[in-house]
């Protein structure tokens, strides 16, 4: 007899534990809407709620460097972001990489466009 499966919700947290802003974005939306940006002061967090098991991509942005994650997790997730950008770069070895456990880094790079904040 099959077991009863359940939709149940995890939370991916992302800390900014870098010197630099960072920004956390929707892949897809990477470089074309700037509406669904999430700006990360040193220190501060965010936390996704996702649905378990399903796959969500995004791009993590810090001074040029970005990486473009595939996030799928049946549990909650903390994920710093230095984990996510080696210290040497170009990286080696090369992507894809799990630096945390349901998250994986599959391109890194380096984008030289930048945006000014207005916080007021």
């Amino acid at each position: 007899m099959p077991g009863r499966t359940e939709e149940y919700e995890v939370l991916l947290d992302f800390t900014n534990d870098t010197h630099d802003p960072a920004t956390v974005q929707l892949l897809r939306d990477y470089g074309r809407t700037t509406n669904a940006i999430v700006l990360l002061h040193p220190g501060e967090s965010i936390t996704l709620v996702l649905d378990a098991g399903a796959i969500y991509r995004y791009a993590l942005k810090t001074r040029s460097k970005v990486a473009n994650v595939t996030a799928r997790s049946w549990r909650d997730v903390n994920c710093t972001l230095s984990q996510l950008f080696p210290g040497v770069w170009p990286p080696s070895p090369n992507p894809p990489w799990r630096p945390v456990n349901g998250i994986t880094v599959d391109h890194l790079w380096k984008d030289m466009r930048f945006c000014m904040w207005d916080e007021s």
